[in-house]
């Protein structure tokens, strides 16, 4: 790992206590490396920031990090009356069990749980060796002695795969600066998130009912007329109350990718219905249907077999010239049909038992 800069502005002194350079006022004083124990040298001169020097070789910037993480970090634990571990929990839809629209990005969300590690655990322990492993940090469990927590430090090797599959509890932290230690040492709080990482710890899931999805549903009512209602179905009432002949229901956002090519729900609701056999013509599903210049449909026939020119005004029933357009209903279906390979539909028909 690269630095910006390698100053190391804390040594410990004599009492193998950790000294800051700012605090540094007697040059008789003796002060050493926290990792590799040296002597070094208090550097406060008028043009470089202050810091500490090695007398001879300096050691690795890495492992002096390390070091001095470990260190610090055991007595901010040690010390501190209080420390509160923020971690991720999960709400979850209370029908996610038999709910066929379930999914974990739209019907699971994170909350944040708290607890005070100082209520669980009395001490702090550098370098400590627990079943197979030696911990960066020990916590001893109060109570427990089997179930301890391991504050691994990350500076250049994060944990290794045998710890985390271990079981034990452990908090992963991210070093990269002696400003990242300061961050936790000056502060009662350690909140999970990329510098913060927990393995092992049970999250609790709830329960909860508030969450919806927007649906949109296609109904073909019992006059033929078909439309797309999008304003009053979600994922928990679009089977309460059905108004049509054939319906067909699914989450309003996910669909629009799929659909954007073949007209929407409303051209596909209109292809499934005339091929499962409820609709039994259309205008739209007609190789003879184009679109003049200002959008309007009509009908290429319209002389020919005497109906009316714009197909609004056309009853299909009674039209003698209907031809499926086999490559329009081919491309929804196909539309349809990708759609499906991943994400549900709810298909409902008259004839549908309850």
């Amino acid at each position: 790992m690269k630095h910006s800069h390698t100053y190391q502005h804390f040594a410990l002194n004599t009492d193998n206590c950790i000294v800051d350079i700012k605090d540094v006022y007697y040059s008789n004083e003796r002060y050493f490396c926290p990792y590799c124990h040296s002597e070094m040298i208090a550097k406060r001169g008028n043009i470089r920031q202050w810091h500490f020097a090695h007398k001879a070789d300096k050691c690795s910037y890495d492992k002096y990090l390390h070091s001095i993480a470990e260190i610090m970090i055991m007595n901010w634990f040690n010390q501190k009356e209080h420390i509160i571990l923020s971690m991720d929990s999960y709400e979850k839809c209370d029908k996610y069990d038999n709910c066929v629209f379930y999914d974990k990005i739209n019907c699971k969300r994170v909350k944040k749980v708290q607890f005070d590690l100082k209520t669980y655990y009395s001490k702090c322990i550098q370098e400590h060796r627990c079943r197979d492993f030696i911990a960066d940090l020990y916590c001893e469990n109060k109570t427990n002695p089997n179930l301890p927590i391991f504050i691994e430090v990350f500076v250049t090797h994060e944990c290794s795969q045998e710890k985390k599959k271990s079981g034990i509890r452990i908090i992963e932290l991210s070093i990269q600066s002696e400003e990242d230690i300061l961050d936790i040492v000056n502060s009662t709080n350690l909140n999970e998130c990329e510098k913060v990482k927990l393995y092992n710890f049970k999250r609790k899931e709830v329960l909860a009912k508030d969450f919806t999805q927007p649906f949109q549903k296609y109904i073909l009512h019992h006059t033929l007329k078909s439309y797309v209602e999008r304003d009053t179905f979600t994922c928990r009432n679009y089977n309460h109350h059905r108004k049509g002949i054939y319906e067909i229901s699914m989450p309003y956002d996910d669909c629009i990718p799929y659909f954007i090519n073949s007209g929407g729900l409303y051209t596909i609701g209109k292809v499934k219905a005339y091929l499962d056999g409820y609709l039994k013509k259309d205008c739209q599903l007609c190789k003879w249907q184009a679109e003049d210049m200002s959008g309007s449909k009509f009908c290429k026939l319209y002389k020919k077999c005497g109906n009316p020119k714009y197909c609004n005004d056309n009853d299909v029933s009674k039209c003698s010239m209907f031809r499926e357009n086999t490559q329009m209903i081919n491309d929804a279906i196909s539309d349809f049909n990708e759609y499906q390979k991943n994400d549900s539909v709810d298909i409902w028909n008259i004839d549908t038992p309850y």
